[in-house]
């Protein structure tokens, strides 16, 4: 069955596409050896510059430079980004890029990605709207609880609702449908 929402998979080609490497460039670093991107002679040293451009840019505590005190579940959320979100990234961009359409196994693989970066991102904003107006201005708060998290998170939502209407009408949970079949 091909998709029925040529446009949303597009969007979704589009998101993956730009998620990878967001994922290699600014997530996954801290997985890096830190000899690879610290020292100022490290052959990824860039990465670090990319890193502290973005927490001056938007003081976003989750990106501040060590030895700033960051939130246990955020090396945990690094390490899901490593194990599901990269794999499931690649997978998406050819599975969406595929003419036909998503199939079903997909839409459950992005459904499970959806709900799963919707509750990680809700968890990261919720977070950063606690944070100190001392340390992060309510301007900044607005920046980062906006277009930086809160755009992520409204994709994730339309991802996730999407997905579960998608698997839904595959396994033929409208009772509409069947209602009517019955009458006649």
């Amino acid at each position: 069955m091909a998709s029925t929402r040529p446009f949303l998979d597009k969007v979704y080609l589009v998101y993956f596409l730009i998620h990878i490497p967001i994922l290699f460039f600014v997530d996954l670093v801290p997985l890096y050896p830190a000899s690879l991107w610290e020292p100022a002679a490290a052959p990824l040293h860039f990465l670090s510059d990319l890193r502290s451009y973005y927490f001056r840019t938007y003081n976003d505590l989750f990106f501040a430079p060590a030895p700033a005190p960051v939130p246990s579940f955020f090396a945990l959320y690094a390490c899901l980004e490593l194990v599901l979100h990269l794999p499931v990234s690649v997978w998406a961009v050819r599975a969406l890029g595929r003419a036909g359409g998503l199939k079903g196994s997909a839409e459950l693989v992005l459904l499970v990605y959806g709900v799963e970066t919707a509750l990680t991102t809700a968890t990261c904003m919720w977070e950063a709207y606690l944070w100190d107006p001392a340390v992060v201005t309510a301007q900044q708060k607005g920046m980062l609880l906006g277009p930086l998290y809160g755009s992520y998170l409204a994709l994730a939502l339309i991802l996730t609702v999407d997905m579960y209407a998608r698997l839904l009408k595959r396994v033929g949970g409208d009772d509409s449908s069947k209602t009517a079949k019955k009458t006649q």
